[in-house]
């Protein structure tokens, strides 16, 4: 008995209880939040309409009430599914062909055609589902026994659901956003520990400056992994070689800035890698590569936007899976260049926010390494 009451002491005196009762109903809530949806609703769909008819129009109508259907934009001329598809504007595109007035009513078999991006499958699959309901709709509608619609579905770039384009390219990247993180998140604390970051505000871009050498490392390193998985693995990987440094580029220097504003305030290098879960745990989530973006709440989709690896994948499916040109995707360059800017900004504030930390000390008297470490702003 004497040894239970003890360890019942011990437990009363720590944090157990505390962290036992409050974590897992707080993962649980955050969990909870994140996969609440099982289904996409309202997956953004492109229609080619070659009928420019009253029953093209109407059927489009019909299409854009469905609860799987948003029906994003019209073109009234023959557009190349691929082009649609590139940068991830469309889940779908359907082609509403020449005739498809004419056929309805006589009760003719008419095809139409339905292009699905199986890189966002959950988006395809709410195109699919939509779209085969309001086809079998307007087909039980017709008296005749003639099939009016018949809808020819196509998926593209990954039809068979390869697990290396999507488990085993998001762990890979996983690992790479731990390895460079965690060793530019801990730049400043170590400045600070060797008593040099007061002399390296004088000159805030020097600090800056020190991201490039892991920048242009952990891109050659990206470069050689997708030949690698494209070699061994036979992943499909179709972008031009020059073209995909680029935003390697700006995603490892928007990671390398992001793990360098996390880590700023950490008094020792320890402290510091121990934040490196506040930079992988939202990349892992809510980055697209654990579930798809179009699933989450709405929320967690404007959070997605600042989160620099929903953005490499998302080059990683347009150039890479889908072989798209790099011109159609300068929103999502411009996006790499604001989250940049952002970045910087901040890192801009916490530099004047320590020059303002060492001025006030100096007033207080002369400042040691160790002073300044202790009285360093942040914790």
């Amino acid at each position: 008995m004497k040894p239970l009451i003890d360890e019942w002491r011990h437990i009363i005196k720590g944090k157990f209880i505390i962290l036992i009762l409050l974590v897992p109903l707080v993962v649980a809530a955050v969990f909870g939040y994140i996969f609440k949806n099982s289904y996409v609703s309202e997956a953004p769909l492109a229609i080619i309409d070659l009928d420019h008819s009253t029953y093209s129009r109407q059927l489009i109508d019909k299409l854009n009430s469905s609860q799987y259907v948003h029906v994003l934009d019209i073109y009234d001329n023959f557009v190349e599914a691929e082009l649609l598809l590139y940068n991830e504007k469309f889940s779908g595109v359907l082609y509403l062909p020449t005739g498809l007035e004419a056929a309805y009513l006589k009760g003719s078999p008419i095809n139409m055609g339905l292009y699905l991006d199986m890189t966002l499958a959950a988006s395809a699959t709410s195109i699919r589902t939509g779209v085969n309901e309001v086809v079998g709709l307007e087909n039980a509608a017709k008296s005749t026994p003639l099939t009016a619609i018949v809808l020819e579905q196509r998926t593209l770039f990954n039809p068979t659901n390869s697990t290396i384009m999507s488990a085993v390219v998001m762990f890979v990247n996983l690992i790479m956003l731990v390895l460079l993180g965690s060793n530019t998140i801990n730049i400043v604390p170590r400045l600070r520990e060797e008593g040099r970051l007061q002399d390296e505000l004088k000159h805030p871009l020097g600090i800056i400056f020190r991201v490039v050498p892991y920048v242009l490392i952990a891109s050659v390193s990206s470069y050689l992994v997708m030949g690698v998985l494209k070699q061994i693995g036979g992943l499909r990987f179709e972008a031009h070689w020059l073209q995909i440094m680029i935003p390697f580029l700006l995603y490892m220097l928007d990671t390398s800035l992001l793990a360098m504003l996390i880590g700023w305030t950490a008094l020792s290098v320890d402290k510091a890698n121990g934040r490196i879960l506040w930079l992988m745990m939202p990349s892992f989530l809510l980055s697209g590569g654990q579930v798809s973006v179009a699933l989450l709440p709405e929320l967690l989709q404007w959070i997605n936007k600042v989160i620099p690896l929903s953005l490499h994948f998302k080059f990683l499916r347009g150039l890479g899976y889908k072989g798209g040109d790099l011109r159609y995707f300068i929103p999502e360059l411009g996006q790499y260049i604001v989250l940049t800017s952002g970045f910087l900004l901040v890192i801009f504030f916490l530099v004047l926010k320590e020059k303002h930390e060492v001025r006030k000390l100096k007033t207080q008297g002369p400042i040691t390494n160790a002073t300044s470490v202790q009285k360093a702003p942040g914790f």
